[in-house]
């Protein structure tokens, strides 16, 4: 289905042949205006439908439509307590500045969900923007306590370990998320630049180039051609350079 923030939907076997399941190929075919009509139609028969209303409201938010997206996350709040409306309306309540009512439906969604890491991993990451970092600290500990196979639960924990300078607990989180994470480049990439600030620059290259491996991406190569060169290999990092400059025209540091 429809997806926001990671989370993976698998669509009832009991919806084959509805609305709901007409909208999720037409999304695929990329035809999203009848895949919101389709999902209207939906939840018109089958208001008890909360995926369907949830797909509905993350389609609006990509054509700007906010408040109607945030009339349908609250309505399915009303009909029952489902994860994804709990993490989107969460974020569209913060970028309104509704900070109270984000961390109240979190607070509630950590006693509905009570093995999810996510709502408490949210809560640990408004804490830390308001620089309320034992409470972060926790709250993260709280996510891993709900659920110690979430590697997104590790992998944010070891980032913020970081930053309060605790690097040898934040590489113990990142090595344990990658084992639980081996295909996810971003969480490859925090691995190593905790590892970078560590002074670990050999573990902290191979980290950079498993990522790289998922997604080439021009900040991860940067950072290798980087670790390159701290290690003494020009040789190599000017390859890459040269290899970047070709596919780009803009300079390369």
């Amino acid at each position: 289905m429809i997806v926001l923030a990671c989370l993976y939907l698998i669509p009832s076997a009991g919806l084959a042949g509805t609305y709901f399941e007409a909208a999720q190929r037409l999304f695929e075919s990329g035809h999203e205006t009848d895949a919101r009509r389709s999902l209207t139609l939906e939840i018109g028969l089958r208001p008890g439908n909360l995926e369907a209303r949830y797909d509905l409201a993350v389609l609006l938010m990509r054509i700007g439509h906010r408040e109607e997206a945030i009339r349908l996350y609250q309505e399915n709040m009303k009909r029952g307590w489902y994860l994804p409306t709990v993490v989107n309306l969460s974020a569209l309540y913060l970028k309104r500045g509704k900070r109270k009512s984000a961390i109240r439906l979190l607070e509630s969604a950590t006693r509905k969900f009570r093995s999810e890491a996510v709502p408490w991993y949210l809560l640990a990451a408004i804490a830390k923007q308001q620089k309320q970092f034992k409470k972060a600290d926790k709250y993260y500990q709280q996510s891993l306590k709900a659920d110690r196979k979430n590697g997104f639960a590790h992998i944010r924990y070891a980032r913020f370990l970081a930053s309060r300078h605790r690097l040898r607990a934040a590489i113990t989180h990142a090595e344990h998320a990658m084992r639980l994470l081996p295909e996810c480049a971003p969480c490859f990439n925090i691995e190593g630049n905790i590892l970078r600030q560590n002074h670990e620059i050999k573990r902290a290259l191979i980290a950079y180039q498993k990522a790289v491996s998922l997604s080439p991406g021009r900040a991860t190569r940067l950072n290798i051609i980087a670790m390159l060169d701290a290690l003494g290999e020009h040789r190599r990092a000017n390859t890459m350079r040269q290899a970047m400059k070709a596919e780009r025209a803009d300079p390369v540091p």
